[in-house]
């Protein structure tokens, strides 16, 4: 849980607060690979901190349902090419090749 605290200068009325939130990639990708989606329960309350006597606040709490789907584009692995590897190898060896010629000499 997260306290949120605002001074709200110019106050008339209404005021709208808007929070937002990140789930990070991979964190969903380990946790919940074997799911399509993740139903989330946001509960928000709001308190106010006055002078006036007579402030009442109407729906001062909720909850908000988030669903979060997964991408199943995303949660394939692509591995590295072979020939990306085997291409890594032979420029290894090429330059353990030189270094050797280079030192002997």
């Amino acid at each position: 849980c997260l306290a949120f605290r605002c001074p709200l200068h110019s106050f008339e009325r209404a005021a709208v607060l808007t929070a937002r939130g990140r789930l990070w990639n991979s964190t969903f990708l380990e946790e919940y690979l074997a799911v399509t989606s993740v139903e989330l329960i946001v509960r928000a309350s709001v308190s106010v901190t006055s002078s006036i006597k007579n402030l009442v606040l109407k729906d001062a709490s909720t909850q908000i349902p988030v669903t979060i789907y997964l991408d199943p584009g995303v949660a394939v692995a692509g591995g590295v090419p072979w020939w990306v590897i085997l291409l890594a190898v032979l420029a290894g060896i090429l330059v353990l090749a030189l270094l050797v010629f280079i030192l002997w000499k």
